[in-house]
C-alpha cells in the first residue's frame, strides 16, 4: 500500500473511531461497523438467546421459566386462537399443557427471521418441532410422521418483544399457528 493508502486509512480508522464506531477484522480485513449494525447484531443475538431459552424450558417442561420473558401485560394467541393476556394467564396454560398434553414432550426451535423494526422494537418469526406428546389439542393433527409413531407437530410463532428502560428484551405480543400437513 502506498504512503497516500497508509494515510487514507488511518484517518477513515480516526474517523470512524471518533464518530463511535468499531474496528472489526474479518480475514485480515478491516470492515468498520457503526454503533447501529453493532445494536443490530447485539439485538439479534440477544432475541436469539431468549428463543433458545424458551426451548430448553420447555424441554424441562418448567412453565415458569417458558414465560419468564413476557411481559406482565402481555397477549398471547395459542395454535387453537385462544388468547391469554397478561403474563400469569401465559404462564397458567402453559402450567396446564405441561401437566397433560405435552408432559413427554420435545421442543426443537429454528429462528427464521428477525425483523429490528426500530432499536427497541423487534419482531421474530421461528418454528417449533415438537415431539413426544401424549395427545394434540382438539382439531390439531400431526404436521408430518414421526419416529415415535404419533408424528412432529410443527408451528410458526411470530413475537413482538420491545426493548425496556433496563435494555433487557421481553416478548409483549405473540401468535403461534399450526402448521397443517401438505395437502396432496
Amino acid at each position: 500500500m502506498s504512503i497516500l493508502g497508509t494515510i487514507a486509512v488511518a484517518v477513515l480508522v480516526a474517523h470512524a473511531t471518533a464518530a463511535g464506531s468499531h474496528l472489526n477484522t474479518t480475514q485480515g480485513m478491516r470492515i468498520m461497523t457503526s454503533h447501529r449494525e453493532m445494536a443490530t447484531i447485539d439485538a439479534d443475538a440477544e432475541i436469539r438467546a431468549i428463543i433458545a431459552d424458551q426451548a430448553a424450558a420447555w424441554n424441562r417442561h418448567d412453565a415458569s421459566a417458558w414465560a419468564s420473558h413476557f411481559t406482565p401485560t402481555a397477549d398471547f394467541i395459542n395454535i387453537l386462537g385462544t388468547s391469554f393476556s397478561g403474563k400469569p394467564a401465559i404462564e397458567g396454560i402453559t402450567t396446564r399443557i405441561f401437566a397433560t398434553i405435552f408432559k413427554d414432550s420435545r421442543d426443537s426451535v429454528t429462528v427464521e427471521k428477525i425483523v429490528l423494526v426500530t432499536p427497541e422494537l423487534a419482531i421474530v418469526h421461528y418454528e417449533h418441532a415438537v415431539s413426544g406428546y401424549t395427545a394434540l389439542p382438539p382439531g390439531i393433527q400431526a404436521s408430518e410422521p414421526g419416529a415415535d409413531g404419533k408424528g412432529v407437530l410443527r408451528t410458526r410463532m411470530v413475537y413482538v418483544l420491545r426493548k425496556g428502560a433496563d435494555a433487557k428484551w421481553m416478548i409483549v405480543n405473540g401468535q403461534n399457528t399450526a402448521i397443517l400437513p401438505v395437502f396432496k
